[in-house]
């Protein structure tokens, strides 16, 4: 009798415990990630071997794994709320033209708050190709002018825009934009034995400031003008760059000093009056910062010489492909020749209108990749022909 009593009296206590077991039990689901890769590749590239990293935001567990050849990924994981993050090199092969580029290029993509319940469930992801550069890129390059309503060129309306494509704020003090000597429509680069370590240029502009004058935040960017004013009140087909954050000013009769605009440094331009871009696009262009010392020293230290066809000796300066941070390659289908940048710094190159008429009052724009939080990110992966967009509006200050 006392042992059915202290059973009895147990009972309570191993239904508690019995009903506690249950509640602790964690509900699992069998679960499918499934990735598109980038059409940029086509279908000869197979997504096998990408990493994915599934991340439990509840409690901060972890699951890796990898993608086979079918482009899939299952696993059974307890049920929650998950980021989901799929990253891995990939080489596949660009048709530019008649030409074929290889490359190779982080690919990646996002899943966010993504939740997981059920007997089965499943999640598509589309990945791009990850920017190669994280810091600032070229937005817009505008060279090429406008038109009048009478059809006279006008070149006062070109500019730069460069963008912070990082998370985080950027000091634009100190960056340089420079064009190359090389022209691209040229069958002979005469830099080409340098070609994989510097990029000539033969202009120098840099904005002032002693690195935390200009801050950038993430997502926005500077405009970078010829002269930084309303230019449709001289011609209607112009742009209004009134609103510019510099400009580049060769104090010369032919060229105007905004006061309200600041001005870049000029160290060196070639030209004997002012510098314009080549309006056909037939010029490189890249931005870079020196910080191993004043500009006044990289000055000192980089300049060289070349002997032109008349016989005249051309200075001009050699920027260290290390220190540059965007570079785009400018020419046209049916001019193209030879590179003035290293593939390494731009696979290929890109046009506005083929030469003709058709690029007046046009840009190349960088495309979209993708967005966080609203912050749009620029596609970066050093090939301008895949980077940009050809011959399109200018939209200058507009970010989307």
């Amino acid at each position: 009798m006392k042992q059915i009593k202290i059973i009895l009296a147990m009972m309570p206590f191993i239904f508690f415990a019995s009903c506690s077991d249950d509640d602790d039990k964690v509900a699992m689901t069998e679960f499918l990630v499934s990735v598109v890769m980038p059409d940029v590749m086509g279908d000869s590239v197979t997504p096998e071997g990408l990493s994915v990293e599934l991340t439990n935001m509840g409690n901060g567990r972890e699951t890796i794994g990898e993608v086979d050849d079918t482009g899939s990924y299952t696993v059974t994981i307890e049920e929650g709320v998950y980021e989901i993050v799929v990253s891995g090199e990939k080489s596949y092969t660009s048709q530019i033209g008649e030409d074929q580029f290889e490359q190779t290029v982080t690919v990646t993509g996002l899943a966010e708050n993504i939740s997981i319940s059920g007997n089965w469930d499943e999640k598509e992801i589309a990945l791009f190709i990850a920017p190669s550069n994280q810091g600032w890129v070229f937005k817009e390059l505008y060279v090429t002018g406008s038109q009048t309503p009478e059809g006279r060129m006008y070149y006062k309306d070109k500019y730069f825009e460069i963008y912070n494509n990082t998370n985080e704020v950027l000091y634009a003090d100190g960056i340089s934009i420079g064009e190359s000597d090389h022209t691209t429509s040229s069958d002979i680069n005469p830099w080409a034995d340098i070609i994989d370590d510097y990029f000539v240029t033969h202009v120098v502009y840099t904005i002032p400031g002693d690195g935390t004058e200009v801050p950038v935040n993430p997502g926005e960017s500077l405009i970078i003008a010829d002269i930084g004013i309303d230019h449709t009140q001289d011609n209607p087909n112009a742009i209004d760059l009134s609103f510019a954050d510099f400009e580049w000013y060769d104090d010369h009769p032919l060229d105007v000093d905004v006061p309200d605009v600041p001005n870049m440094i000029k160290y060196f331009s070639s030209s004997a009056s002012i510098w314009t871009p080549h309006n056909r696009g037939f010029k490189s262009y890249v931005i870079f910062r020196y910080d191993e010392g004043s500009m006044e020293e990289y000055m000192d230290n980089y300049m060289v010489e070349r002997v032109a066809p008349s016989g005249s000796t051309l200075i001009r300066y050699k920027v260290p492909n290390s220190i540059i941070l965007d570079a785009v390659e400018m020419g046209t289908p049916s001019d193209f020749s030879s590179k003035a940048l290293s593939p390494a710094l731009d696979l290929s190159y890109i046009n506005c209108g083929d030469g003709d008429e058709s690029r007046f009052g046009k840009v190349v724009r960088r495309r979209v990749q993708s967005r966080e939080n609203g912050r749009v990110i620029y596609q970066d992966t050093n090939n301008s022909a895949v980077d940009f967009h050809s011959t399109v509006e200018p939209q200058p200050g507009v970010i989307e």
